[in-house]
């Protein structure tokens, strides 16, 4: 039956693309782009060939462009590439995952139509699957503070400073990095323990993001001035930078210490901060009167307009917090606990709102654990930082705990043979789910 099933599944697919209901010419002109990427690369970026296998999915059908094949999985040839069906309890985002018993680089089409942005997001992913073999890999951690004032408004100050830097001559450049480092330290000032979460997620999204951008540049020709651009709206182009900060701070300092530090790239494995280095190579001690000396140098790069904005912005975003704590917090709830080692997740880390320096609220996503699972469409889930603990805000008047499957608004909980609902021995009218007893 299986082997049946495999082959109606392949022709299905091969119907799919005939029909051109992806677009199957961005798709193999991708796979082209990164095998251009890795040869013009030959493993000089990090002493190791970055080729290897990448399965390109169509996330309504599920149907996978591939250049390679996995063992004991049946590929169509397809124009030089491979075409399959990808397996059914297969998470579909742009991530490394096991397959055929090797690892492999999976991204969600459709891919950008623009070259650069193309091999940026390939290349990015291609260094996931080559991360932890090249000592590269890190936590990701969330970034809360950069949802808030002081957070964003110093951020932004860093990003003006970084991206001044990119394109001005050499010791212009190393003042404009000296002003980002500043303002770095301020923000760092403010919330405790900042500086290691920032490195840690700059190491494991910032490095990837850094090599896509490298090797984009080198394929298509374009220059630091084009990280530049982009620097320039990174922060009022996403809802929020909790989880996506270090898509824009990796490849800017990664191109400054390629200036400034030429060789650092070996010295990272050890020392796992690229601000760090960076303040070495050009010569940054933090002043005594660090928050005088940043305010002074803000006016500089606009900083009373940038508070403005952020003022403004927290702001609106009050009474959608507020919202949440009516929600999460002093509303009836179900909370999930489990380890973040047996936890797997799906979400888009564009999406993720900060409800505090503790905690985030996740519009949307899937989750699974030895519970079981839970998906989420709106109104969405209170997850702690350290992803150990969900809480969902329960609307309904009367819950039966002895169900396997839960329904609120826009969120589905199933629960595994052996889990059941408990009363929240924390909190009146709420739940637990805890092991049957």
């Amino acid at each position: 039956m299986n082997r049946l099933f495999g082959v109606f599944a392949l022709i299905a697919a091969a119907r799919i693309v005939g029909a051109q209901q992806i677009d199957t010419t961005r798709a193999m002109t991708g796979l082209r782009d990164a095998a251009s990427a890795c040869d013009l690369d030959g493993g000089a970026m990090w002493g190791k060939s970055l080729c290897g296998p990448i399965a390109l999915v169509d996330r309504p059908t599920r149907l996978v462009i591939a250049n390679d094949t996995a063992t004991s999985v049946r590929f169509l040839p397809y124009g030089g590439a491979y075409v399959t069906v990808l397996p059914a309890n297969q998470f579909v985002a742009n991530t490394a995952f096991k397959w055929g018993g090797r690892s492999w680089t999976m991204v969600a089409l459709p891919l950008p139509a623009d070259r650069h942005d193309r091999v940026r997001l390939l290349m990015h992913e291609v260094m996931h699957r080559e991360q932890e073999a090249l000592g590269l890999h890190a936590p990701d951690p969330l970034n809360t503070h950069l949802d808030f004032r002081d957070g964003r408004t110093w951020f932004r100050l860093e990003l003006r400073a970084l991206a001044a830097a990119l394109t001005a001559p050499d010791e212009a450049a190393r003042n404009h990095t000296r002003d980002a480092l500043l303002f770095r330290a301020a923000r760092h000032s403010l919330y405790p323990g900042a500086d290691s979460l920032e490195a840690s997620l700059e190491i494991q999204e910032g490095i990837p993001e850094y090599t896509g951008t490298f090797l984009a540049m080198r394929v298509t020709g374009e220059s630091p001035a084009r990280v530049a651009r982009d620097l320039a709206d990174f922060a009022t182009t996403r809802s929020t930078l909790v989880r996506s900060f270090a898509y824009g701070t990796g490849p800017a300092l990664g191109l400054l210490l390629d200036r400034f530090a030429r060789g650092w790239r070996p010295q990272l494995r050890a020392r796992r901060d690229l601000a760090a280095l960076l303040r070495d190579a050009v010569s940054f001690r933090s002043p005594a009167n660090l928050a005088r000396a940043a305010r002074e140098r803000a006016s500089d790069y606009g900083g009373e307009d940038l508070d403005r904005s952020e003022a403004a912005r927290d702001s609106l975003r009050a009474p959608l917090i507020r919202g949440y704590q009516e929600r999460f917090v002093t509303g009836r709830t179900i909370t999930l606990t489990h380890s973040k080692d047996s936890l797997s997740w799906g979400f888009d880390p564009n999406s993720l709102i900060a409800f505090d320096l503790s905690n985030a609220v996740y519009p949307f996503g899937s989750f699974s654990a030895p519970w079981g699972s839970l998906n989420v469409s709106e109104q969405g889930v209170l997850v702690r930082n350290d992803l150990s603990v969900i809480r969902i805000g329960l609307d309904q008047q009367h819950v039966d705990p002895s169900v396997r499957e839960l329904k609120g608004p826009g969120w589905t909980l199933t629960l595994k043979p052996g889990w059941e609902l408990k009363p929240d021995p924390a909190k009146s009218r709420s739940f637990v789910v805890a092991p049957r007893t």
